[in-house]
C-alpha cells in the first residue's frame, strides 16, 4: 500500500475529483475546507493504490459506484457518545430549569430599581448622551422618560448578557404554552438527540405542567441513522449518568461485553431524517433550540456564512444555538449573539429591529 508521502496532489484535477465524487454521493463537497476533503481523498487513493489525482480520477471513472460508497462511508464523521461534553448538557438542563422556575420577578425588580434612581446605576447608564436624553424627556413627559429608561436598561442588559428570559424557550414555557421545537444536526448515530430526550423526559416526570416538545434529528449518513433508530449501543455509554442508564436502557450480555438497548419511550420522542443540511433543511420549522456541534469546523470560511444563514433561518427569534466547544462565530453574524462564552451558546436576536420598534413607543409618548 502506498505511503501518503508518495501521493501526488495535482491542483488541476482537484475540482474534477470533487465534482465527480460529489455528483455521485450527493455530498456538497464544495462547502468543506479543502484540507479536510483532500485528507479523505488521499486516504482512498492510498487504499486503492493510486499515486496521483489523475490516476485516481481514471480509477473512479470505471469504479464509480463502489468507490463513491466507500468515500461516503469514510467522509462521514460519526465520533459521538452520550452526553458528549456533559457540562453542556447540564447547562441545557439548567436553562430549562430557569424557564420553569419563576425568575421573572428578579428581572422586574432590577428594572424597577433602575427607574427609582437612574443616577445610581452608572455601571449600566454610563453614556452621558443617554442621561441627557433621559433628563430632557423627564422635563417634557414623565411617562415617555420612564419608557425610554426602561428601553435603554433592557436593551443594554440584553445586548451584554442576553438573559434567558428573552429567549423563545422562556416565552413559550412561561406564557404561550406552545410546543417547543429542538433540532439536533448533525445527529450521527443518535447519542446527542437521545441525551436531550432523556433530560427532558426526566424533567417532565418532575414538573406537572411541563411543556410539549418535539425533537428532530438529521444527518447525511443513512447507515448512522439506521443505527440510531435501532437504539442499541455498546461503546458510547461512558459519560451517561447512572440514573439514566438504569432508567432508560436494558442491559444485555453479548459475548464478552454488554450492549445497552434504549427503551421505546425515548426512541419515540425523536424523528430522524436523512438530509444534507448544507443544501437546506427539509422542514419549514422554526426551532427554539438547535444543537449544531462540531460541524462548522469542517467548512471553509466563505461557506460558513452560507450554512449559518440556513441555521439562522430555522431559529425562532430568541432561539438558542449550541455550538461545539472549539467553535465560535467570531461575530460574523450580527443576528446570532454570544450569550454564554463558556458553553458556546448563541441567541438569535435582531437588536436593531427591536430597538427601532421600542423607540416608536417612546416617540408616541412625546
Amino acid at each position: 500500500m502506498l505511503s501518503l508521502s508518495n501521493i501526488q496532489t495535482e491542483e488541476f484535477f482537484y475540482d474534477s475529483l470533487i465534482t465527480l465524487i460529489g455528483g455521485k454521493t450527493g455530498i456538497n463537497l464544495g462547502m468543506y475546507r479543502k484540507a479536510f476533503i483532500e485528507k479523505r481523498i488521499r486516504a482512498r487513493m492510498r487504499h486503492v493504490n493510486c499515486d496521483s489525482y489523475n490516476s485516481y480520477y481514471t480509477y473512479l471513472l470505471t469504479n464509480l459506484d463502489y468507490e463513491s460508497e466507500k468515500f461516503k462511508e469514510q467522509f462521514n464523521i460519526n465520533y459521538t457518545y452520550f452526553f458528549r461534553n456533559k457540562e453542556v448538557f447540564k447547562k441545557f438542563e439548567d436553562i430549562f430549569m430557569e424557564c420553569l422556575n419563576c425568575k421573572s420577578k428578579i428581572i422586574e425588580n432590577e428594572i424597577e430599581e433602575a427607574l427609582i434612581d437612574p443616577l445610581k446605576n452608572k455601571e449600566f447608564l454610563n453614556d452621558k448622551l443617554i442621561l441627557r436624553k433621559f433628563h430632557n424627556l423627564l422635563i417634557k413627559n414623565h411617562e415617555a422618560a420612564t419608557l425610554f429608561l426602561k428601553l435603554i436598561f433592557k436593551t443594554k442588559n440584553f445586548l451584554n448578557t442576553f438573559p434567558i428570559s428573552q429567549s423563545s424557550l422562556y416565552y413559550k414555557i412561561r406564557f404561550s404554552k406552545e410546543s417547543i421545537y429542538i433540532w439536533s444536526c448533525p445527529c450521527a448515530s443518535g447519542e446527542e438527540p437521545y441525551s436531550i430526550a432523556m433530560i427532558l423526559d426526566d424533567l417532565r416526570n418532575q414538573f406537572i405542567k411541563f411543556p410539549n416538545y418535539k425533537i428532530t434529528a438529521s444527518d447525511i449518513d443513512l447507515n448512522a441513522l439506521q443505527k440510531a433508530k435501532k437504539g442499541i449501543y455498546i461503546n458510547s455509554m461512558e459519560d451517561i449518568p447512572q440514573l439514566y442508564k438504569v432508567k432508560y436502557f436494558t442491559k444485555q450480555k453479548e459475548a464478552s461485553r454488554y450492549k445497552y438497548i434504549l427503551n421505546e419511550k425515548i426512541k419515540e420522542q425523536i424523528e430522524f431524517i436523512c438530509e444534507d443540511v448544507t443544501k437546506g433543511h427539509k422542514y419549514p420549522l422554526k426551532y427554539d433550540i438547535i444543537f449544531c456541534r462540531y460541524l462548522l469546523i469542517y467548512f471553509n470560511r466563505e461557506n460558513r456564512k452560507f450554512f449559518l444563514k440556513i441555521i439562522e433561518d430555522h431559529l425562532e427569534e430568541g432561539g438558542l444555538l449550541f455550538l461545539g466547544k472549539t467553535e465560535t462565530l467570531f461575530q460574523s453574524n450580527s443576528n446570532l449573539k454570544l450569550i454564554d462564552p463558556k458553553y458556546h451558546i448563541y441567541m438569535k436576536i435582531n437588536a436593531t429591529k427591536n430597538l427601532k420598534e421600542n423607540l416608536s413607543f417612546v416617540k408616541k409618548g412625546l
